[in-house]
């Protein structure tokens, strides 16, 4: 089932991808009202490639008061979370499954900064659009098939964004959604097993400094494995198999 209500979540979502992120003051109360059930994402460019692109999607234009858009992706991959409210962002048209007409209260939009034309995309940026897009279609158990350009969804006239091919952009965003689902295999666990007993030892071994080392400060003295408060907790083993999930998932 479909998440319902304001998505308050965005910023964790995407911070829990590995995606770089600055939360603007009022996020979560800022909107055109409550969200209902989240069915999709719309994916638009800013059409100015400025640093103040923000500054427009959150406090709008003169002829359409903000915020625009959810969320905005900056060029160096980092987004700006600007509401959970409903955001004035994809206008009038259709998508299969979505109310004709009125998207906005069902769908989240990203404008990512960008002059329009199709040509100034970053790599950061697009292997961020992507990769943000995937995060939150999981957390509202959507597909791929629910990442939608303006341009496919508007019957306005809209171009946005330029230069994506949205087919193959979904392709991406549909095994991101896959690989981040994927539990490790039996096989992989027990290389992870393996490698802690090999390295760290049992409790009472000769390898101390190395358990030590790999296990956490006070794992010498304490006779139990305590994780390192620099890695949150972790051992310097689950520590890289955290990064090794995250970057199955890029």
């Amino acid at each position: 089932m479909s998440w319902t209500g304001d998505p308050v979540w965005l910023a964790d979502v995407l911070r829990e991808e590995g995606l770089r992120v600055i939360e603007h003051d009022g996020w979560r109360n800022r909107g055109h009202g409550d969200m209902r059930d989240l069915r999709g994402v719309v994916c638009h460019h800013t059409g100015g490639g400025g640093a103040s692109d923000w500054e427009t999607v959150q406090n709008g234009r003169p002829d359409l008061p903000g915020p625009l858009a959810h969320l905005v992706l900056e060029k160096d991959g980092t987004y700006r979370v600007i509401a959970a409210g409903v955001c004035w962002h994809a206008g009038r048209g259709s998508w299969p499954g979505w109310p004709t007409n009125d998207a906005n209260y069902y769908t989240i939009g990203i404008e990512a900064v960008s002059v329009g034309n199709g040509r100034d995309w970053t790599a950061a940026q697009l292997d961020a659009y992507k990769r943000g897009c995937a995060a939150i279609l999981r957390r509202i158990g959507r597909g791929s098939g629910d990442c939608v350009g303006h341009w496919e969804y508007s019957s306005e006239g809209k171009k946005d964004p330029a230069g994506i091919d949205m087919n193959a952009f979904r392709r991406e965003v549909q095994v991101l959604i896959d690989r981040k689902d994927a539990p490790m295999s039996a096989a992989e666990v027990k290389q992870i097993q393996d490698f802690i007993k090999g390295f760290c030892g049992p409790i009472g071994s000769d390898a101390k400094d190395i358990r030590e080392q790999l296990c956490g400060q006070g794992s010498r003295d304490s006779g139990q494995f305590t994780g390192w408060r620099q890695l949150g907790g972790k051992s310097v083993v689950d520590a890289l198999a955290d990064i090794r999930n995250r970057v199955l998932s890029r």
